[in-house]
C-alpha cells in the first residue's frame, strides 16, 4: 500500500468555441493575446474538453469568416490542436436532450447542444463569451473570461 494518496484536483472545463476563434484571430490583438495566455494557465490546472461541435464551428469560422481565410493545412492544425483535448461526440439523446435543455434554460439550439456536451462530459465550468457570466446550469457554471475583470482591452496604442 502506497504511503501517501495522490488525488487529480484538476477541475473539468469544457471551452466554448468563441474562446478558440480569439485565440487564432489576429484581427483582434489584445483578445487574441488575452485569450492566448488565459488558455495556457487555464491548462496548467485544468482538464480541457471541447466537442465536435466546438470542432465543426471552428472549421466554419477558419475557412469562412476570417479574413484572410486559414488555408487548409492551418485549419487542418488548428483542429488537430483541439482533437488533443477530450472531444465529446454528439449523439441521438444528446440531441434530445439539448432540445428539451434549449427549452428550460431559454438557450439557443446551438447554445443548448455546448451547454449539454459540457454537462455530460462532468465539466464544472463551461467558458464562453455568449452565456453571460457566473451563470449555473445544473451542476456546471458558465464563466465569461472576459468579464472576470482580467481582461482589458488596450485603447491607447
Amino acid at each position: 500500500m502506497p504511503d501517501r494518496l495522490t488525488v487529480d484536483l484538476r477541475v473539468r472545463v469544457f471551452v466554448d468555441t468563441n474562446l478558440w476563434v480569439y485565440r487564432l484571430d489576429r484581427r483582434e490583438p489584445d483578445k487574441s493575446a488575452f485569450v492566448r495566455s488565459w488558455l495556457r494557465e487555464l491548462a496548467g490546472g485544468h482538464e480541457i474538453v471541447v466537442s465536435t461541435q466546438v470542432l465543426i464551428e471552428l472549421r466554419s469560422v477558419l475557412t469562412r469568416k476570417l479574413e484572410p481565410a486559414f488555408s487548409w493545412q492551418d485549419t487542418h492544425d488548428a483542429l488537430a490542436a483541439l482533437a488533443e483535448f477530450e472531444v465529446v461526440p454528439a449523439n441521438a439523446n444528446m440531441v434530445l436532450d439539448a432540445h428539451e435543455l434549449a427549452r428550460a434554460e431559454q438557450l439557443s439550439w446551438f447554445d443548448a447542444l455546448i451547454v449539454e456536451a459540457a454537462i455530460r462530459s462532468g465539466c464544472g465550468q463551461l467558458y464562453s463569451e455568449d452565456f453571460g457570466n457566473d451563470r449555473p446550469v445544473g451542476t456546471l457554471t458558465i464563466i465569461n473570461p472576459f468579464a472576470t475583470g482580467t481582461f482589458k482591452l488596450n485603447r491607447d496604442g
